[in-house]
């Protein structure tokens, strides 16, 4: 049988990591104290120490295990750290550095065994952030890395430097069990009553929907809290949703305003836009509520809504963000995201026939330096033209916090 594409190139991967490794004596002996007192002399080389794993839902980091007092150092592997944390890319070093292949031993599946188990509340609706089981340390070997002067790793930019898992030697472990009420957590998980309703959803060509989120809400009274109310469909256009025994209805593009990626109405199960309408599911516990068909019976007309944001002399703006939303729902943001100007300081937005929009833009120029233009009204049965041109005011704080709008006329500029 021959090998694998992916598996060849990760041996030779290893290979020349190894080969690198041993031209540097295989690695160095150190401390986490003694990188952080002199990052610059571990730069790039194969480090060997004893860390304590320091981080929480926003940081991967490793600090001394001894000297607790010492910097800690931003931590990192395929799969390891935070979901979500903020770096931002131009305080980052720009050398680029080799890639590191991590070793998935027993020696590393018993050290990610313990990172990931954690504690358990035994209330369901109880919120616990960074519930570890255990304080773990581990004999490590990697590649360290230094960020440079003013640069750095991981949230914020704020570790000079970064220490880049290869493997595992050893690892010990701190239970922290007892640190939590034991009326209040539990070692392991607690099943709450829960059910599941389950469905596809399809288009108006009888065809499944992929990639798109579809939601649920509770109708009980008092409304049933739901952990998870939306749910992403595969590419059979397929969700799920695990929620508490109660009432419930299912809707696509009930949350977000439609968009170019999901150009429908909002259209709740099984196939009605009036959320009064909408059939009622009922869940109880231990229960699937399986095949479930949503279907959407119409797609959106798209109307291109194109602008230029200019500066005040009439120079283009680039990269200067623009928007819209709905005028029934100002403050959710079609496509959930805003886009960008071209260099030219236009972009083409894409909204729907026969709804409001209400025209959005700005540009920031650092944390205190932002500037607006007036928010726009387009109705639908407005005309628009071929290029809506808007001028930022600078820095003005009152046209920024201004929730009010201009209608455009059909004077434009025309490109």
């Amino acid at each position: 049988m021959r090998p694998s594409l992916a598996f060849t190139l990760s041996c030779l991967a290893l290979f020349a990591f190894s080969h690198a490794a041993a031209g540097q004596n295989k690695f160095v002996d150190s401390t986490v104290c003694d990188v952080a007192k002199e990052p610059a002399a571990f730069d790039n080389k194969l480090v060997r120490l004893t860390a304590t794993l320091a981080g929480n839902f926003e940081i991967s980091a490793i600090r001394d295990p001894v000297h607790e007092e010492c910097n800690s150092i931003w931590f990192t592997y395929p799969g390891s750290g935070p979901e979500a944390y903020v770096s931002f890319s131009t305080g980052e070093p720009s050398k680029s550095r080799p890639s590191v292949p991590l070793t998935k031993d027993k020696h590393f599946r018993e050290f990610q065994k313990y990172v990931d188990a954690k504690m358990y509340p035994r209330q369901r609706d109880s919120l616990c952030i960074d519930c570890s089981r255990y304080e773990v340390t581990a004999v490590m070997i990697g590649l360290m890395e230094f960020a440079g002067p003013e640069r750095g790793f991981g949230h914020m930019n704020m570790f000079p430097v970064q220490f880049v898992l290869h493997s595992i030697e050893k690892t010990t472990v701190k239970d922290l069990a007892p640190n939590y009420a034991a009326a209040e957590y539990s070692t392991t998980p607690i099943r709450f009553p829960t059910g599941y309703a389950s469905g596809t959803l399809i288009g108006p060509d009888s065809r499944p929907i992929s990639d798109s989120d579809v939601n649920i809400y509770s109708v009980s009274d008092p409304p049933t809290h739901i952990d998870e109310d939306s749910s992403t469909t595969d590419d059979k256009g397929r969700f799920k949703f695990a929620v508490r025994p109660g009432k419930y209805i299912i809707g696509f593009n009930t949350f977000w305003p439609p968009s170019a990626k999901a150009p429908y109405p909002p259209t709740y199960y099984p196939s009605t836009m009036e959320r009064a309408d909408a059939e009622i599911v009922t869940v109880e516990d231990h229960q699937h509520v399986r095949n479930l068909v949503l279907k959407v019976d119409k797609s959106l007309t798209p109307r291109i809504i194109p602008v230029k944001v200019l500066w005040p002399d009439g120079k283009p703006v680039a990269d200067a963000s623009v928007w819209i939303s709905q005028l029934s729902e100002p403050t959710a943001v079609v496509g959930m995201s805003v886009s960008h100007t071209s260099i030219d300081g236009t972009f083409d937005l894409t909204g729907f026939e026969g709804t409001d929009y209400i025209l959005h833009a700005d540009k920031y120029a650092g944390l205190a330096r932002v500037s607006c233009v007036k928010n726009i009204l387009i109705r639908a049965s407005q005309h628009i033209p071929s290029r809506i041109e808007l001028t930022l005011s600078i820095n003005d704080y009152d046209v920024c916090k201004n929730t009010d709008f201009d209608v455009p006329t059909d004077t434009a500029p025309q490109n």
